[in-house]
Order: C-alpha cells, then sequence, then structure tokens
C-alpha cells in the first residue's frame, strides 16, 4: 500500500499533469527569464519617473522653506562683498601714491652755445664827447679849449717885423704871448696869401699846442676877422666847420708841424 505521507509544503495541482515536450523546458525558461528582465527594467523606470516628479511635487509644495535659506545666504554673501570692496577703496585711498620716476632723457638738456668760436665779447667804448660849439656859430672844432687869459693888446717883436697887415699882426701877437710858439712864418715872396702878408704858420713843439692855439683862433675869428685856419690836413672856415684836405706829401705840407691862419683885408 503506497504510503500517502507527502512532504509538508507541496501539493499537486488537480487534475492531470502534463509534461511539456523534450526542449521546450529550456525556451519556456529562457522566456521567463526575459520576460522578468523586461519587467524590471520597466518597473525601474517607472519607479525613476515617479520619485523624481513626487519630489518635485514636494519642493513645489513648499518653495519658501527651501529658497529661504539660499536666498539669505546670497543676500549675506553679497554684503560682505560690499564691505570688503568698501574697505579696499578706504585702503587704497589712504594709501600715499607711488613715486614715480623720470622716464630716461627727460631732464632738460643745455642748449650749445651760439655764436663764433674763439671770439670774445668786447664792450661798448664809451662815444667821445661833442665839442662845444664855436662863439660865432660855426661848426665845433676837435681841438681842446683855448687858455682862459685873453690878449693886452700889446704887439710882439716877432710879430711886427715880418711883414703882416694890421690884423695878422694883432692875432700874431697874441698867439705868440699866450702859447709861445717856437717859430712864427709870416710874408714871403709867394703867389698866396703868404706873399700879401694876410697869412701866418706858427710852428708847434706839439700836437697839444697846435690843438690849442688852434681852438683860440676858432674863439676869436670876429675880433682878427679871420678867414680860414689849416691844421692836421684839416681845413676849417666860419660857418663851415671842418672838412679833410687832399694829401700834398709831407708832413709839412700836410700842416702836421705847424697851424696856418689866413686873415681877411
Amino acid at each position: 500500500m503506497p504510503s500517502s505521507h507527502r512532504a509538508p509544503g507541496r501539493r499537486r495541482a488537480p487534475g492531470r499533469v502534463r509534461r511539456l515536450p523534450d526542449g521546450l523546458s529550456s525556451i519556456g525558461t529562457s522566456l521567463a527569464v526575459k520576460s522578468v528582465a523586461g519587467l524590471c527594467v520597466v518597473g525601474g523606470a517607472a519607479v525613476a519617473l515617479t520619485v523624481p516628479a513626487e519630489q518635485a511635487d514636494a519642493e513645489a509644495e513648499t518653495p519658501t522653506a527651501v529658497a529661504a535659506p539660499a536666498l539669505a545666504s546670497a543676500a549675506l554673501a553679497q554684503r560682505q562683498g560690499f564691505e570688503a570692496a568698501s574697505r579696499s577703496r578706504a585702503e587704497r585711498d589712504a594709501a600715499p601714491a607711488p613715486a614715480v620716476s623720470a622716464p630716461v632723457g627727460s631732464a632738460p638738456v643745455k642748449p650749445d652755445p651760439v655764436g663764433v668760436a674763439g671770439v670774445k665779447a668786447v664792450a661798448k667804448p664809451t662815444p667821445k664827447p661833442e665839442p662845444s660849439p664855436e662863439s660865432t656859430g660855426s661848426s665845433s672844432s676837435s681841438s681842446p679849449s683855448a687858455p682862459s687869459g685873453s690878449w693886452s693888446g700889446k704887439t710882439t717883436a716877432r710879430c711886427t717885423n715880418i711883414g703882416l697887415i694890421p690884423n695878422a699882426v694883432g692875432i700874431c701877437s697874441a698867439v705868440d704871448s699866450l702859447f709861445g710858439p717856437p717859430t712864427i712864418g709870416g710874408r714871403r715872396a709867394t703867389a698866396d696869401e703868404h706873399g700879401t702878408g694876410q697869412a701866418i704858420d706858427f710852428m708847434i713843439a706839439n700836437a697839444s699846442q697846435g690843438d690849442a692855439i688852434a681852438a683860440w683862433v676858432q674863439q676869436n675869428v670876429g675880433k682878427f676877422n679871420v678867414k680860414y685856419l689849416i691844421w692836421q690836413q684839416r681845413y676849417w672856415a666860419p660857418g663851415e666847420g671842418w672838412s679833410t684836405m687832399e694829401d700834398r706829401g709831407s708832413p709839412t705840407a700836410n700842416h702836421y708841424d705847424h697851424v696856418h691862419v689866413t686873415i681877411n683885408y
């Protein structure tokens, strides 16, 4: 009699048990595995889609609770950035400006000297004073002033015996008394004023004596009716002034050693 005892937990389905044909068992197993895998994939995707949607719904329901801390942190960071920028600007304004070096070659350059090399400036000489005008109103003479003394009117022996006309004797005696020239020349046998007794030659000891005699004669032309005088190759007549004469070839001919005076009739 067969035993009716069976293993616990296992029960046979009622009805006739059919066996799968050979080969179908492995195919069925493979299909079962693939089906289960496909269900797992589909179920996982569904879970993945469900969780973010639910989480998004939860975040959407409480936006203030989640966003408030982030906004507070951003505001704090912004305020700290403003404070740091203000401190940096204050420190920069308080700090002294850095020294700046002058660029190379910016120093002033001394200009080169202008002018001709080796030429030294010379001060302008002081001009000579203009001689005072003569009492007759004629041009001035370059001769020095005559002595302040006046002629006494007394004729001298050297002037009375040389064949001169009266006015010529008078001026000859005056010059002889005041200046004492070494030699006096009067009338001689020529066809000029010396031949008529109008001309006198006062031979001089030096140029200063000649300058003094010429100046005195210029100051007394009216008293003795002087026509002209010659001194140092220059001709002078009342109202005309000095003029240079031509070169006659010698100091005597050019009147460098004597003063020539001619008197009118």
